[in-house]
Parts: C-alpha cells; structure tokens; sequence
C-alpha cells in the first residue's frame, strides 16, 4: 500500500511522493470539516479523556461511527466499509484529530480501532470478533490497556498477574499500574501469565475483562504532568475462557503486534509540530532582558534545526502509515523508528523552548506572569513521559538494530 506514493519522474527514475490522492484529500478535507462542526470544543487540550468528558466525547464518536469511519477500514461482514474504503483513512482520521488538537479523542479510537480492534481481527476468535468489532466500529464501548505493573514497566515480559485454570474460567490476581482510561473503561485489554512455572516471554495471554466484574479495584491518580492514569488491582477475579484473545500461552507474540499498532497510530507528529509553531509565533515578538529573542543568531538557528527534523518525522510518519494501511502487515520496524525519532523531538523541543525561556519557561499555568499560560513546563514533564510509554528507547533501538539494520540479538 505504497503505489500511490511512488512517481516516475522525468529522467526515468522513481522517487517518492507524499502528497495525498485526489481521493485521500477530499476524504480529509471532508474530515476535518465535520471535526470542526461536530467535536465539542470542551474536549481540546486533553492528552487523554477524563470521565468527566466521556459522554461528550461519546456522542461526537457515535456521530462518527454513523458515518462509517470507525470501520473505514474494516471488513464489511464486521460492519466495516470493506473494499469502499479509502486508502490510509485511519492513518487521515488520527491525524485531523491531532491537527484540530483533540489528541485525547484520537487516543479513544487508537485504542478502539488502531490497536485493540486490529489485533482482534487478526488473531481473536470467530466468536471475539462477532461480539467485539461491531460495538467498536458504532462507539457502543471503551477499552483500556493493562499491561504495565509496579515491577514490569518497560520489561513488559516479568509481569507477575496470574490467570489460574478453573474449569471455564480463568481467576486472575495481580495490580497493574499506569493503565490510562482504566476508570472510563468497559473492558480491559488485559495481559497475564497463564501458564505455571514460566517466565519472561512463556506463558502469556491476553484476555478481555471486563472493567466491573467483582474483585476488580480501579483508583485514578494524577501524575507529575497533570495527566490521569489509574492502579487497577485484580482480587481473584473470575474471567470466561471464552474472553481468551487468540491461543493461550501465545500472548507475547500478540503483545508484539499490538504494542506495534499502538506505537504506529499514536505516535502523530502533528503534537510535536503545532505546539513547535505556536512557540516560534511568541519568539517573533518576545523579548529578553530588552533585546529581541527573534533577533538572536543562535535562537534562529536552533529553531531551524528543529523545524527541519520535524519535517522529517512527519515524512517518516506518512511511510509508515502507508505501508501499516495493509491490515495484513505488522509495521513493527516503522512503529519503532516513529515512536523512538517522535520521543527524541518532544524532549529536545521542550528542553529547546526552556532554554530560550529561561527561568520564565518554568512558571505554570498559575502564575499569571507565564508566558504561553505556562503550557511549557508541563510539557517538559510530558516529553519525559513520552521516553518511556509504548515502549522505552532501548527497546526501539533494539528493533531498528534487529529488523531495520539485521544485526544479531543483544540482551543483557
């Protein structure tokens, strides 16, 4: 799915093409219209949804679903478009999210359609995908991700939640850690170690749970950032073998899968481009101890420099969603580079627009003297999030070292 980004130029030789065709175009015009007079603005800003804005933000996907985008790329027999589809128009819906600054939406369907609903439709049983992928594509339920716990954050593989064997059911016990959206949630996404006396990679599977069942704990607490996660704490809870996601045992290859998904379709560079621009917007008419910031040589370099590495992590982005339009390819070395050159640009243009603000890039959105409504010292602390969520720097490296590059295996 990348023919339409390759054109022959004049000399005879292919080169790439990353304008849109006449058909993805009036597709994302037509999105970003319907975004602009649909989505409540009461719902911008947001990294991620509080439950407080769950059924605004509820209606404007009912709204959407009804237009079939949810499922733009779906097969028909799942309430899909099918073959009616437009080419990369999840990769398009994603990103006018991002552009009209709902990011926290465009997390919802991430979850819903990039990761959970793709992974379903790969690997999930005849009888998951029945149940599921319909009430995904009309926005009738929410999902969260449980995966992290206290002592397996980045090494996902040493989780401790077990899943025991009782006759049609699985009783799961374990606390898991950092799971966003956990408190809004119908089912979690959930991963646990199902088979006895393994470790590391053996032994795990993925299981839908739902969010209410009895023995479940969900408690919501804020971070550093501002941003609302939750510990969820799973007290022998009784989950149906037929919640079970694909072949028991086999989980970290579908972790595999899934974490490349997540990856691919949350990492948008149009977070790291916008609130870039608005702070050149404020450096050409700032000042520093009385001499104009946009007159310092070293401040227009350094902008430079960084608005020509994001214009390359936004081609970077459009390879990768190109060719992740193929519902049959796991895009696991593109999610990685995106995610690791996406981490690297938000931590270098927060710390870039601290240093040209100086000690005034400090002052929070409570300080009425802030430049920007403070918005830059909680996005340094956001950046340091974003190292290490959806899979730290190491392990990208890794993956570009392995599969980009074929170099062999290194562990430690």
């Amino acid at each position: 799915m990348i023919d339409h980004a390759v054109y022959w130029s004049s000399r005879g030789e292919a080169s790439m093409d990353f304008r849109y065709t006449p058909e993805e175009q009036r597709f994302r015009l037509e999105v970003r219209r319907f975004i602009a007079g649909h989505c409540p603005r009461e719902l911008t800003g947001y990294h991620e949804i509080h439950a407080e804005h769950v059924p605004l933000e509820m209606e404007f996907l009912k709204k959407m679903a009804a237009k079939g985008w949810l499922g733009a790329a779906f097969p028909k027999e799942y309430g899909g478009l099918g073959e009616e589809r437009v080419p990369m128009s999840e990769y398009i819906l994603i990103d006018e999210l991002h552009h009209a600054d709902f990011e926290g939406v465009a997390l919802t369907i991430t979850y819903l359609v990039g990761i959970i609903g793709n992974t379903l439709l790969q690997v999930g049983s005849e009888e998951l995908k029945r149940e599921f992928l319909p009430q995904m594509l009309n926005a009738d339920v929410r999902f969260a991700i449980a995966y992290s716990e206290p002592d397996a954050g980045n090494d996902i593989a040493s989780i401790c939640t077990r899943a025991v064997d009782d006759g049609d059911d699985f009783i799961i016990t374990g606390h898991k850690r950092f799971i966003t959206c956990a408190d809004t949630s119908d089912y979690m996404w959930t991963l646990v170690r199902s088979e006895p006396g393994t470790v590391r990679h053996q032994g795990l599977s993925i299981l839908l749970m739902k969010s209410d069942l009895p023995g479940i704990t969900i408690q919501v607490f804020e971070m550093m950032n501002g941003i609302q996660t939750c510990e969820v704490y799973l007290d022998e809870v009784r989950v149906p073998k037929r919640y079970l996601v694909g072949t028991r045992g086999n989980g970290w290859r579908y972790l595999m899968e899934a974490l490349s998904r997540e990856r691919m379709t949350m990492i948008n560079f149009k977070a790291v481009s916008e609130p870039f621009e608005r702070f050149v917007q404020w450096v050409r008419s700032a000042e520093m101890d009385g001499e104009a910031l946009a007159a310092d040589p070293v401040v227009r370099q350094s902008l430079a420099n960084m608005h020509v590495k994001i214009a390359g992590g936004k081609m970077l982005q459009l390879v990768a969603g190109a060719r992740a339009a193929d519902k049959n390819y796991i895009p696991t070395l593109e999610a990685a580079a995106c995610k690791m050159y996406r981490a690297m640009l938000s931590w270098e243009k927060a710390t870039l627009a601290l240093d040209i603000m100086r000690s005034q890039g400090l002052l929070t959105a409570d300080s009425p003297e802030a430049p920007l409504d403070g918005w830059w010292a909680a996005e340094y602390g956001w950046a340091g999030h974003e190292l290490s969520g959806g899979g730290g720097m190491d392990l990208n490296r890794k993956i570009i070292a392995q599969q980009g590059l074929g170099l062999p295996r290194w562990s430690n």
